[in-house]
Parts: C-alpha cells; structure tokens; sequence
C-alpha cells in the first residue's frame, strides 16, 4: 500500500515538473519575442529635419517680422527653427534647440507661439554687439532629438549668408540700389527717344 502511494506521489510530482518546466519555457520565448521587438524599434532612427531663417525683430518698427540676412551693429535678429519628425510629419516639441555661431557662442532657443496664425517655432533674440567683427557670419541651428543632435546650415552662398554690417550702411547700399535703378531708367527712356528719332528721320526722307 505504501509502495503505491509513492508511486502515484512520484508521478504527480513529474506532471507537475513537466507542466512547470512547459509554462517556464512558453513565457522564455513570448519574452525573447518583445525583447527582439524593442531591439528592432530602437534600432530604426527617428528622420528628423531642421529648418530654420533669420527675420527682423519687432523693435525695428519699419521690418517686422521680415526674413533678412543683412544685419547692421546694434539691430536685433531674431532665430527661427522648427523640428519636424518626418515620420508623423509633426512638431518634435520636447527637442532641445541651439543657435551656435562659428565664433563658439552658442544660445538657447524657446518654443512658444508667433505670428497670427502661433505657428509653434524655436526662437532667440540676438542683439549685434557694437563691436562685432563686420563680415560674414556662419551659424548651425542644432536639435537635440532623443540623445542625438540634427543641424540646419543656411546654403553656402555668399550673397545670401548672414552679413553684419557697419551701423547706416543698409541706407548706402539703399541708396546706391535707387541711383542705379534710376540710371537705368534714364538709359532705357534715352534709347526710347534715340528709336522714336530714328523712326523720324526715316520717314522723312521717305517722303
């Protein structure tokens, strides 16, 4: 009697072996499974694009808001981007954002609301020193997206790369702009009067 109720002792306790060792060897494999799914979705980079330009800012009451490249000393420029998530084609909105100057100044950018419409943007008002050297200046706009940095860079192109100038100049180039505009339109009106004399002559001696 003792021998069976060892025997059926035994054989219960490999069943429950069995199915133990069955349920352990079912969850080992549903876990491997989301551990390769996760590994698969990490390793599939967000396509993140930059975008940005440099506008006047409103304490220069005749350009508000306007997209320029060509600051005096002392004007205000203000830095605009906006971080786009290709995949969703929506705002990356906690990205950290940076203008960065080829000087090695770099300054932060705030997301908040512009324009009528509140286009979400990242923006940084920047006053230009009294001092600062005249010329070209090179900037990167940089996101920070999920540990990785993504960066705009206007075009390579010298006449429309962000330009400091010395304070009154933009009324120079302005005003050398009109005298050439209206040289020309001497010139054409002067070819007018040329032709129309011509034209004039000619049928006088038709006649």
């Amino acid at each position: 009697m003792l021998r069976r109720h060892k025997g059926k002792l035994f054989a219960s306790l490999l069943f429950a072996t069995l199915l133990v060792a069955g349920c352990s060897g079912g969850d080992s494999s549903s876990t491997q499974s989301e551990e390769d799914n996760t590994a698969s979705e990490a390793t599939q980079e967000r396509q993140i694009v930059v975008m940005g330009d440099t506008i006047n800012s409103h304490f220069q009451t005749d350009a508000i808001c306007v997209v320029d490249s060509r600051f005096e000393r002392g004007h205000s420029i203000v830095f605009r981007a906006s971080v786009i998530d290709q995949a969703t084609n929506e705002l990356v909105e906690d990205a950290k954002v940076k203008v960065a100057f080829a000087t090695g100044d770099e300054y932060d950018m705030e997301l908040g609301p512009h324009g009528a419409e509140g286009t979400l943007l990242w923006t940084v008002l920047w006053t230009v020193p009294d001092d600062f050297p005249t010329g070209t200046l090179d900037y990167k706009i940089i996101a920070e997206v999920d540990g990785k940095e993504y960066a705009y860079e206007p075009f390579d192109v010298s006449l429309s790369k962000l330009t400091i100038l010395e304070k009154g100049e933009e009324a120079k180039i302005a005003e050398q702009a009109q005298a050439a505009a209206e040289q020309e339109a001497e010139g054409a009106e002067e070819s007018t009067d040329d032709n129309a004399s011509d034209e004039s002559s000619t049928e006088g001696e038709e006649a």
